[in-house]
């Protein structure tokens, strides 16, 4: 029988069994796994149960036994002012909303999910007050206010290394004395240590749509840097390396070992290990081309269950979410499962993560 963790145990004594009559072993077997959306009211029973949930420990070993659920969690803009968090439940094609941001923020944000924590990292920012990083903890129910970031920039690419508990920035536009300079600064913030770190230069300045892809323990920066080239920072060594860019793509994600360019008109498979592209065909569904129409359309992708959701805003028609299905083998051909995504929801979508609870 598995073994909570000691913290969990000291708490359970101190308020009580998790369920009387039973080994605690088996109260917590049983808590694991309650589907994500009665977890609120879980807290509610009582104290032990409650200190059970708060734990980090829960939502790890969640994700250790597999019963994990992952959600999307898209950052809205609504009224000029970037503080509403929308939970999307993809089996139920419901969302709900966290508690807003503990200030009026006009910031855009990246937002990634790390450690059972959603990060929100500020891409531009005008004043010491909007220089924070901002946290969800989903054990506490709670935000907080991070640490402050290292120097002041805009429009750069991130990603994140969940496994580390780290999230890695680099390119984009640094503040100059009258106007914006392309920037070729790093940096990584540890999530955990609540602590960001300088990283070296990066070897080439980047603008126009610039993305970052974490996988294998490189982070992939892309954009346009006027040489048809992207740069890789190897976590291991601490070193970048420049590489040529070969596809017309602006949104990138990382399937189960497998890196997509999503473009307009299709899926292009990167083999990052041999540098070698592979193209999976156009996506010939009649609503995707109305919506989808050209390289740079769409806004975010992000990979959830094996599969990818792409957002995509259109001026006319709205907020559009999509769902794609990688093919099961390396050069295979890919599908679009269907059109995802609550209409209530209102504002436009600038930044998603998953959620794995």
């Amino acid at each position: 029988m598995y073994k909570f963790g000691v913290n969990i145990q000291l708490a359970v004594i101190a308020m009580g069994s998790l369920f009387p009559g039973l080994p605690d072993e088996i109260g917590w077997e049983c808590l694991l796994r309650v589907k994500l959306n009665s977890h609120h009211n879980l807290r509610c029973v009582c104290k032990s149960w409650n200190a059970a949930l708060k734990s980090p420990h829960f939502y790890q070993q969640r994700k250790r036994l597999n019963i994990s659920e992952q959600w999307i969690c898209m950052l809205l803009k609504i009224d000029d002012i970037c503080n509403r968090v929308a939970v999307y439940d993809l089996e139920k094609n419901s969302f709900k909303f966290l508690p807003p941001i503990p200030a009026e923020i006009k910031n855009t944000f990246h937002c990634h999910f790390v450690k059972q924590k959603l990060v929100l990292i500020p891409d531009f920012f005008l004043d010491t007050a909007r220089s924070y990083v901002w946290l969800y903890d989903f054990a506490c129910l709670k935000w907080r206010q991070g640490a402050k970031m290292p120097k002041w920039l805009n429009g750069f690419a991130s990603a994140a290394d969940e496994h580390g508990g780290l999230i890695y920035i680099g390119g984009g536009f640094a503040q100059g004395c009258i106007f914006r300079r392309l920037s070729r600064s790093a940096f990584v913030y540890n999530v955990e240590e609540d602590k960001w770190d300088v990283l070296p230069n990066m070897n080439t300045s980047m603008e126009s749509s610039i993305r970052g892809v974490f996988a294998d323990g490189k982070f992939y920066v892309m954009g346009y840097s006027g040489y048809g080239t992207f740069d890789v920072f190897d976590s291991y060594t601490r070193s970048w390396k420049t590489m040529e860019n070969r596809f017309n793509s602006w949104c990138y994600v990382c399937v189960s070992g497998r890196f997509y360019c999503l473009s307009g008109r299709g899926l292009i498979e990167y083999d990052y290990t041999q540098d070698e592209l592979h193209s999976l065909g156009p996506i010939l569904t009649q609503d995707w081309a109305r919506s989808i129409d050209w390289a740079r359309s769409i806004d975010f992708a992000v990979v959830v269950s094996n599969k990818i959701f792409v957002s995509k805003r259109n001026i006319i028609q709205g907020q559009h979410y999509w769902m794609i299905e990688p093919p099961s083998e390396r050069g295979g051909t890919f599908k679009l499962i269907n059109t995802l995504g609550p209409s209530e929801l209102q504002g436009s979508t600038i930044h998603v993560a998953t959620l794995d609870l």
